[in-house]
């Protein structure tokens, strides 16, 4: 048995790549006068399921590009313990620990780079992740991302590699998350439930007798 989770809305208050951008402004990592204005633009564009990836990621790790591995490692730890852990939401925290309970798998799959996807997995007690592919070059941050894509589609074309492998095909799978984006997987698996799901989502959700879970703190 498999319990797969998204990340931000669903196991965390608010989308981690724009935390990580307004860490950076704080941090005065990022000083570009316009950074605030372009993060706004690319949350609305994945709001309505038309974000370019590439051209976002790009954006978000140009402030630390050309930095060394133990650099970025660093400040995301730092990050990791300054911000997440009053952004844990309570129904994927309980729904993670019922799982586990259960003896079931847990993985976490974001369409946010791998390298504050795992970070943040761990601190949320999860060991195994899929993010958005992050390109290194002799350990220094090249600022590009590879093939792996876990977006729209594309999570479920990361699912089935996973999968493949691991060599292991799961029983039953459940899937939770707050978007439409992740229709493509939600539909896919045997039991797909929408956490503090958008609206789109929602409607779908609802028309469809799949399970809705809420936290009162997402909608806040």
């Amino acid at each position: 048995m498999l319990a797969i989770f998204d990340l931000d809305e669903t196991l965390i208050r608010g989308d981690s790549s724009q935390l990580f951008t307004e860490f950076l402004r704080t941090e005065a990592i990022d000083a570009a006068p316009d950074s605030e204005a372009r993060d706004r633009a690319f949350m609305s564009a994945y709001t309505n399921g038309d974000l370019d990836l590439q051209d976002y990621m790009e954006y978000s790790l140009a402030p630390i590009r050309g930095w060394q591995r133990s650099q970025v490692e660093a400040l995301i730890d730092r990050f990791v313990r300054a911000v997440i852990p009053p952004r844990v939401l309570t129904t994927g925290r309980e729904r993670v620990a019922w799982h586990k309970t259960q003896g079931h798998d847990v993985l976490v799959i974001s369409a946010t780079g791998e390298h504050l996807v795992s970070p943040i997995a761990r601190h949320l007690g999860i060991n195994d992740d899929i993010g958005v592919q992050v390109e290194w070059q002799d350990d220094t941050l090249k600022g590009t991302i590879g093939t792996r894509r876990p977006f729209r589609e594309g999570k479920v074309a990361a699912f089935k590699e996973w999968v493949s492998a691991r060599r292991a095909v799961p029983e039953k799978v459940w899937f939770y998350s707050d978007s439409h984006n992740d229709l493509p997987l939600l539909r896919s698996v045997d039991y797909p439930v929408a956490v503090n799901p958008d609206p789109i989502l929602e409607r779908y959700a609802r028309r469809k007798g799949w399970r809705v879970l809420i936290d009162e703190v997402a909608r806040a």
